[in-house]
């Protein structure tokens, strides 16, 4: 949900009504795999994926939720946004 402001569009938070949570990042072998899947809340996933965003922080950045997955997983293709920003320090730091 968009809403227009005198700085530009802010995204609202909205619910996640498919009631998971998907890590969109490369994986890291033994720490966390693309495509990882939590059925939850998002606090329940970022405890899940603790031991990963402890090591690597920006992992957090990279846990969307169900109804965000598909507009976030062609962000991450496309320069210009944090996503793609962060897909690639984390597949830089591997």
């Amino acid at each position: 949900m968009l809403n227009n402001s005198a700085q530009g569009p802010v995204l609202k938070p909205k619910d996640n009504s498919s009631g998971f949570y998907c890590y969109i990042g490369p994986s890291i072998t033994g720490i966390i795999q693309h495509g990882t899947i939590w059925r939850g809340s998002r606090t329940a996933a970022l405890a899940a994926a603790a031991p990963a965003i402890e090591k690597y922080p920006l992992v957090k950045t990279l846990i969307v939720s169900g109804d965000a997955l598909p507009e976030a997983r062609l962000k991450i293709k496309r320069p210009g946004n944090a996503l793609y920003v962060n897909y690639r320090k984390i597949a830089g730091l591997r």
